[in-house]
């Protein structure tokens, strides 16, 4: 369970969504914004994963797959690995394209907050297998003739849970809602 927040917009922002025909939420449940949240990670298949150490934020594009809410990437390795060993702690966005002189409130995005996990998949084959289960590539590697070569590979597994979901889409109505998991 958890919270969510939907902003006010002020007289003149009012005004503005007015002009370009924005109608906004005014409130949702939890429910309808978590399963709007899915739909949109089903629909897309990169987000940019960022993650810190020391100070030092990077930020990574990586192939996802989703279970619901719980995001998976499969990957080789690198700085975002060594990141994670000493921060948990991530954040990604997902974002559609946006060309402002054609749409000024074509601008549409998730960002979020969360938890993220890793392992070798040697160290885990079941975990691992029951991860794979919800990828979208699979039969594509099988069809490119990869299944083999994407088998005997030991890569890392991220599995990343959100605490905090922010959602923009104007032209759907969606002006930052913010949604919390409860504590």
């Amino acid at each position: 369970m958890g919270k969510i927040i939907v902003p006010k917009p002020n007289e003149k922002e009012r005004e503005a969504f007015k002009l370009g025909g924005i109608t906004l939420i005014k409130s949702i449940t939890e429910e309808a914004f978590l399963e709007h949240v899915i739909n949109f990670l089903n629909q897309h298949n990169v987000l940019h994963l960022s993650t810190c150490k020391d100070n030092v934020p990077r930020c990574t594009p990586i192939e996802y797959f989703n279970n619901g809410l719980i995001v998976h990437t499969f990957c080789e390795g690198g700085g975002k690995i060594a990141n994670l060993k000493v921060n948990s702690n991530v954040s990604y966005s997902i974002a559609d394209p946006y060309h402002p002189a054609e749409d000024f409130f074509g601008a549409s995005g998730l960002q979020v907050w969360g938890k993220c996990t890793h392992f070798k998949k040697n160290a885990n084959i079941e975990r691992f297998k029951e991860i794979r289960k919800h990828s979208r590539t699979m039969q594509g590697l099988k069809d490119q003739g990869l299944d083999d070569a994407a088998n005997a590979y030991n890569f890392n597994i991220l599995t990343i849970e959100p605490y905090k979901i922010r959602r923009l889409s104007y032209r759907e109505g969606f002006r930052n809602i913010l949604w919390k998991k409860e504590e």
